[in-house]
């Protein structure tokens, strides 16, 4: 441990013992309240209920549990209020012991349905609304009630009905969310509070989509952080909580099965149970859930690639035309596997806990696509990727009321694989676009014909395979001890640290060889043992085409409604037959002798640049102290100020290396070299939260917060190419520092019986050092950035544009505000009763300098002789984020009559930045607006059954993406002639039953 940690912690241990000091000053004697509150009726324990001690500034809200403590509480009798929003509020008197503890039970009776049932849409409301109303930060809440309501098959789906909050899509659904328009890996996510491992390759974003809803007990998005919290979080931290054992024995059981209607498949299912029990006399509780689904996930999909040209109108303005359109059917059958189990046994005044939480997708893919360009080419992919999430803790806690604590050990790991990935390509030269840029200017993507013939031949085969493995292991422990001076002064000091390791692997490998189109003797020879009919086809130079190895199999014109078809349709299990022939060691042995190179695939060794050129493995640890303290001003008023240190080490190891020609792309890279390279940082970070309530039904809270994000892996881990011509160089940047930010939060809430809850919210965020793509011309004279790892010899005597990424000079800026209202129709009459409805709306901007930079030469022939010298000039412009949309609103109607309910949901984006061109605004790319409806109903029956139905993506709703096209104002223009992407997954239908007691 460095020694600023150490004096961190000494400041906290000084503070705490200050804070003791101030709770031995004997104003009076004092004691302790806990204490559970509950639903009367039900008996479910409510979260978020306040409990004041009268006459001072006393008080707390329950927890997770359902229960609260308030220490320092003065000795006699004390009368407690106990509220929560639509309910009846509760007072009671309680005899506090002199340095002792008393419990109590507090049963609430809902406001307006006395002595009958909350309905579970209005529950799970409520729940929401004050958990997020008594937080004394920024926070967003899906309840669990809410979870099992909403059509959503995944945690990111759920997590984008909160305001601020827009998803990321891929494969038809929802996969990660960017909070206020930030970008998934800016965030951090947990599982009860233990930090879950990344899942990208490249980045740190987690994929949402392993996580089914079903199991979860809710989910807060905490929008401004506290000390005690990771600081890599601008946008936020989303924590996934688990559920707890409950009081009773409980079994929840949920069987459903569904339709997809863009291929017509009918065999999706989903299966999902929780059982619960408490044992010895209620001091062990255990909890086990269990989720298995399908899902298909299939796509038509249209790709279209622009270039920029000159009209020749003489405008002298530019104009994209279309050079690159593909077709693309995707047949994708997406696994989820998952489960939790948490034990919990009661100590002395705490509990000490272990949970492991375990999550699988498995994607089965076959991809059939067509592509025009300057050739016409057909391609076949057969894809198998699984990745899986373990979260598991272990940890104890305890409050004696003079101080209370509590430890964790955590193991988070991440595991993604693609074990056998196949490409089949075939193509044929010389076809394509027929005619000149200018006749292509006024050409739509519809108008472009995508026709591949029966000659069309076999030129490529390939079998990819990767492997990330990222392993997190921390351990953390935090202080807390209360003190109060006089009734009007209360609160707690509280410190703590934590340790956090970090290794991370990335492997891929290449097998396979292309030229299938030349002649090759030795392939003849080779197939000719195992599959002489595939022998015959490359018998004397000849090839293979494609309708020698066709299938019948056709959609008509359900693909793409007919504007484009499926063309010829390769059969796969010929082309695995070929594939596993050339893979067989009995027949097809490697002529060449290259060690490993154990079977014939023509163009693989393991030195390849498929196998070796993206490779990384890299370890990273964290150290991070704090010091805070909630400091209750009276009733009306908390300030909880506070700083962290966080201190980074991180070592990684890449690689430099030449590419090499097309035709040689199985050799070795040239001039290959390993390499390693580390990094330290460390920062203070400030924080102040400010929570003001002049009455019971109004809140304002503010922020001032200070965050990091930290550099993706692909940023920073040292891998640097060049390509054969030695005009480009890609390279990551291994002295990029972690942007800081400093984010201003305020948000307004009021809560007032009829009216439900009403919020408006505000930020501000900027960055420093943000890091950013740019392309560099370097010269002899003008070298790279020293973390590029860019080899003299590159630039010596050429001229390569480097394509890197850097901290920004310019700050980044992100603002907007938020809407919300969350409400319930319960005291209207007769059935008007029974709606509810929840809606946000959230206006958001950002402004970044994207860089971009031209090589300038000039010739000086005075004195002689000539000089040439170079400079580079700045191009660089402002724009919007990417992932950040300018709108997003989300629309949800309930309505609830005895044992039925049903709900209607609506979700809209407006489009946001996916890429932006370095050279001109015409090449910027945009996903465009995205709406859906969804639609659940249910209906419960007796003896504890439901049954329902789910119905997603109602309106049919394509996703699409977009090119820049107006070229004179730069501002977004979206037509049909810009269209760069169209996906579309068709809408489904699930139809279930559950069973609880």
């Amino acid at each position: 441990m460095t020694a600023t940690l150490s004096r961190t912690l000494l400041v906290s241990v000084l503070m705490l013992a200050s804070a003791q000091a101030f709770a031995a000053v004997p104003l009076d004697a004092a004691g302790r309240v806990v204490g559970t509150v509950s639903d009367a009726v039900s008996g479910e324990t409510l979260i978020g209920a306040n409990v004041l001690v009268v006459g001072t500034s006393l008080g707390a809200a329950t927890d997770l549990d359902g229960r609260f403590s308030i220490p320092s509480v003065p000795s006699g009798e004390q009368r407690l209020v106990v509220s929560y929003v639509g309910y009846q509020s509760d007072t009671l008197t309680v005899s506090v012991p002199d340095r002792g503890t008393i419990e109590v039970e507090v049963f609430l009776q809902s406001a307006t349905f006395e002595g009958v049932t909350v309905t579970a849409q209005v529950a799970g409301q409520l729940a929401a609304i004050n958990e997020q109303y008594r937080s004394r930060t920024v926070v967003n809440v899906v309840s669990a009630d809410r979870i099992q309501e909403l059509p959503d098959n995944n945690a990111a789906e759920s997590i984008g009905r909160l305001p601020g909050v827009a998803i990321q899509r891929s494969g038809g659904e929802a996969n990660s969310v960017s909070i206020r328009g930030l970008s998934p890996e800016f965030n951090n996510v947990t599982v009860n509070g233990v930090r879950l491992a990344g899942t990208d390759g490249g980045n740190r974003s987690v994929d949402l989509s392993l996580v089914s809803s079903n199991i979860l007990d809710g989910i807060e998005v905490r929008k401004a952080i506290t000390p005690d919290m990771d600081a890599d979080a601008v946008g936020g931290t989303i924590n996934l909580r688990l559920k707890n054992a409950p009081s009773r024995p409980a079994l929840d059981l949920l069987a459903q099965g569904g339709y997809t209607g863009l291929q017509g498949y009918l065999g999706n299912y989903k299966f999902v149970g929780t059982a619960s029990n408490r044992f010895f006399q209620d001091r062990l509780g255990a909890i086990v859930t269990f989720n298995a689904e399908e899902y298909d996930r299939s796509a038509d999909k249209l790709n279209v690639g622009y270039g920029l040209g000159s009209l020749t109108d003489g405008s002298g303005e530019s104009a994209l035309y279309v050079n690159d359109l593909s077709t693309r059917e995707e047949t994708v059958r997406r696994g989820r596997t998952g489960g939790s189990v948490l034990l919990d046994y009661t100590l002395p005044g705490g509990r000490a806990t272990a949970n492991a939480f375990y999550n699988s997708r498995n994607d089965d893919a076959r991809f059939r696509y067509q592509n025009v360009a300057d050739r016409l080419a057909y391609n076949l992919e057969r894809q198998q990727n699984e990745t899986s999430l373990l979260s598991s803790a272990l940890g104890v806690e305890q409050d004696f009321g003079w101080i209370q604590y509590d430890a964790t050990a955590t193991l988070s790991t991440s595991r993604a694989k693609s074990p056998e990935n196949f490409t089949w390509v075939f193509n044929k030269e010389g076809t394509g676009f027929g005619q000149g840029t200018e006749a292509r200017y006024n050409v739509f993507p519809e108008d472009v014909t995508v026709l591949v013939d029966s000659t069309t031949e076999l030129s490529q085969l390939w079998v990819d395979d990767s492997r990330l493995d990222e392993d997190q292991m921390g351990v953390q422990a935090n202080l807390q001890a209360p003190f109060r001076l006089g009734d009007f002064i209360s609160g707690y000091v509280k410190t703590g640290g934590k340790l956090r390791w970090l290794d991370r692997t990335f492997d891929t490998n290449r097998f396979g060889r292309q030229g299938l189109q030349y002649p090759d003797a030795q392939l003849y020879e080779c197939l000719a043992q195992g599959v002489p009919d595939f022998a015959d086809q490359f018998r004397n130079g000849d090839r293979l085409p494609i309708g020698s190895v066709l299938t019948d199999y056709d959609r008509g014109t359900d693909f793409f409604d007919g504007v484009y078809g499926l063309g010829l349709v390769p059969d796969e299990d010929r082309l695995m037959e070929l594939t596993r022939a050339l893979q067989n060691p009995d027949f097809c042995s490697d002529p060449r002798d290259v060690p490993g190179a154990e079977v014939y695939f023509g163009e693989y060794i393991p030195e390849s640049i498929g196998s070796l050129g993206r490779d990384y493995e890299g370890s990273e640890n964290y150290q991070a102290g704090y010091v805070m303290a909630e400091l209750n001003l009276g009733p009306y008023l908390t300030v909880i100020p506070g700083i962290r240190y966080e201190r980074d080490n991180t070592s990684y190891t890449g690689q430099v290396f030449r590419a090499v020609a097309t035709g040689q792309a199985g050799q070795p890279p040239r001039d290959y070299e390993r390499i390693t390279r580390d990094r330290t940082f460390d920062y203070w970070l400030p924080m102040v939260h400010a929570d003001i309530r002049p009455t019971d039904w109004f809140s304002l809270r503010l922020a001032r917060t200070e965050t990091l994000i930290r550099p993706s892996f692909s940023q920073y881990a040292p891998i640097t190419s060049i390509d054969i011509y030695s005009s480009s160089v890609v390279a990551a940047n291994s002295r990029l520092s972690p942007a800081s930010a400093v984010n201003y939060d305020a948000s307004a809430q009021v809560i007032r019986g009829n009216l439900g809850l009403v919020g408006v919210s505000g930020f501000y965020k900027e960055i420093d050092n943000l890091v950013v793509g740019v392309g560099i011309p370097i010269t002899s004279t003008l070298p790279p950035p020293e973390g590029t790892n860019v080899p003299e010899a590159w630039y010596q005597t050429a001229r390569p544009t480097l394509y890197t990424q850097i901290n920004s000079p310019e700050p980044t800026t992100f603002y907007g505000y938020e809407l919300e209202w969350q409400t319930n129709f319960s005291y209207l009459p007769g059935l008007l009763k029974g709606i509810v409805l929840n809606l946000n709306y959230t206006r958001g901007f950002s402004e970044t300098t994207y860089f971009s930079y031209l090589l300038e030469s000039e010739t000086v022939c005075n004195p002689r002789p000539c000089s040439q010298t170079f400079s580079v000039s700045d191009t660089s412009r402002v724009g919007r984020m990417p992932g950040q949309a300018a709108h997003i609103a989300n629309v949800t109607l309930g309505y609830d009559y005895k044992g039925f309910s049903t709900r209607v949901s609506y979700l809209f984006q407006s489009n946001t930045t996916s890429s932006v061109s370095t050279n001109d605004p015409l090449n910027d790319r945009f996903v465009g607006d995205y709406s859906r409806f969804d639609l659940s109903v249910r209906q419960k029956l007796d003896l504890g059954v439901e049954v329902f139905v789910n119905l997603n993506n109602l309106n049919n709703r394509p996703d699409v993406a977009y090119t820049n096209q107006n070229s004179t104002t730069g501002e977004y223009s979206f037509t049909d002639r810009g269209l760069a992407n169209r996906e579309l997954y068709g809408y489904t239908v699930d139809v279930g039953a559950r069973y609880r007691f």
